[in-house]
């Protein structure tokens, strides 16, 4: 199978029994409500189904259903890419516990990365299934990254998908201006510091200032 060849670090007892289709398109049960109570003070508004319907496309992947049907739930390490993945009822909860059917109720979550990142399926588009990252404490369309269309492919990645991510913010390069700028804010800085600190008397703390806050206009 695709998976002989990953790196388990943790492993479990493997699913006995393929849910049914719905079983993740399903509304929150009373079984669920009574085993994790919390799940409704998180999110009173799921008690209503017709407020936050669960998506009927949910389903369980091919390839997924082969690692739950292995391992139910256990973790994956390639290089710096942690997988830790849910057991099949984990991932109901966590949908529910995350707010997804709220913010992004056409996304499944599967796994985390080990530091507040989920992997999640995106069902949005039928015919195609990939695989995003999206971090747990922002969870809009906006901040999902594809990192692949399997789970074979995404688990043969060894970088850390935190770098992945990263791609959504890349960090601007200042312009000569705004180095400036960042240079002439810290020298004044420092001279305050000093004068606050005897280590520069009056006069020269504001020559030194007139000709700082001359440079900075210039700009």
């Amino acid at each position: 199978m695709w998976y002989d060849k990953l790196n388990f670090y943790s492993r479990e007892a493997g699913l006995n029994v393929i849910p049914e289709s719905d079983f993740f398109s399903r509304s929150l049960s009373e079984e669920e409500i009574r085993l994790f109570p919390h799940l409704l003070e998180l999110h009173p508004d799921f008690q209503d189904p017709a407020q936050f319907p669960v998506p009927a496309a949910l389903h369980l992947p091919a390839d997924l259903a082969q690692l739950l049907t292995f391992s139910n739930g256990g973790a994956v390490l390639n290089g710096e890419r942690e997988f830790g993945y849910f057991s099949l009822q984990e991932i109901r909860y966590y949908y529910f516990a995350y707010g997804f059917p709220k913010y992004l109720p056409d996304f499944l979550p599967i796994a985390f990365n080990g530091g507040g990142i989920f992997y999640a399926y995106d069902f949005r588009n039928e015919g195609t299934l990939p695989i995003v990252a999206v971090a747990s404490g922002n969870l809009s369309e906006e901040d999902t990254v594809v990192l692949g269309f399997s789970l074979a492919e995404v688990l043969s990645n060894p970088h850390n998908i935190e770098e992945d991510l990263d791609q959504l913010y890349p960090i601007r390069k200042l312009s000569d201006t705004e180095k400036a700028l960042v240079r002439l804010r810290q020298e004044l800085k420092t001279l305050n510091e000093d004068k606050n600190n005897g280590k520069v008397d009056l006069k020269t703390f504001l020559q030194t200032k007139k000709r700082i806050e001359a440079e900075m206009k210039a700009l």
